[in-house]
């Protein structure tokens, strides 16, 4: 009888490709093996076209990810990847990566089912926007948006993080690009990999929406007008 423990990590990885998210989380508790392919950085739980599931809070759990099946319409938890996540907030996501951003607004590009995490440029690289950290040792960071001081990260949240994409999956390579809607008047920033600063977008306008189709970003401000970069 064979030992399926024993499959190499490109056979996992093919057999990965063919799975459904759930199923995907199963096989990581079949054995140490398994799991072990499961917890590669890069590697991609699949390939194959996904139903969407939706993040859930849960103040109250800090030890698992709470998420919603919208095709089984049932909620399932999956362990919380380390460093522990839970008081960050999620701003985008796309091809199974959420967009993070904790209260000192360091961010990071997550994959919740393997660990994986990329760290993204600090937002203080853009030119509007400035941290100053309060001489007291316990005091949270205030940002400086302009001529607004924003002190907490609700707030900051709220006005700043609006909306990421990203242009394909993270990979060994490292070929992708994301794109954000930030600051109080729907601005765009976007990092290729590889940048260690992101770069903003000036327009007289601001944004409403952008998403990524054909190998380019299409952005549509609030004058309902269309661009394509």
């Amino acid at each position: 009888m064979a030992d399926w423990s024993k499959l190499s990590i490109d056979i996992s990885s093919l057999i990965h490709g063919e799975l459904s998210v759930l199923d995907y989380i199963r096989v990581g508790a079949v054995c140490k093996q398994w799991n072990f392919a499961c917890k590669l950085k890069y590697h991609c739980p699949t390939k194959k076209p996904q139903s969407p599931w939706l993040v859930l809070p849960d103040e109250c759990d800090t030890t698992t990810i709470k998420f919603f099946s919208i095709l089984e319409k049932k909620t399932y938890k999956i362990p919380c990847p380390e460093p522990m996540i839970h008081r960050r907030a999620y701003i985008g996501s796309g091809h199974g990566w959420l967009v993070t951003v904790n209260d000192t607004c360091s961010m990071h590009l997550l994959n919740p089912l393997t660990g994986a995490q990329i760290p993204l440029p600090p937002i203080t690289i853009l030119s509007f926007i400035e941290a100053i950290q309060s001489s007291h040792a316990h005091s949270s960071i205030k940002f400086i948006m302009g001529q607004q001081v924003v002190s907490s990260f609700e707030s900051l949240h709220h006005f700043f993080f609006h909306k990421a994409i990203l242009s394909s999956t993270p990979d060994a390579d490292g070929d992708f690009t994301i794109m954000m809607i930030c600051n109080v008047r729907c601005q765009l920033a976007f990092a290729p990999a590889r940048d260690k600063a992101w770069t903003s977008v000036s327009t007289h306008y601001g944004d409403a929406d952008v998403m990524y189709h054909n190998a380019k970003f299409c952005m549509i401000n609030y004058d309902g007008i269309i661009k394509i970069r």
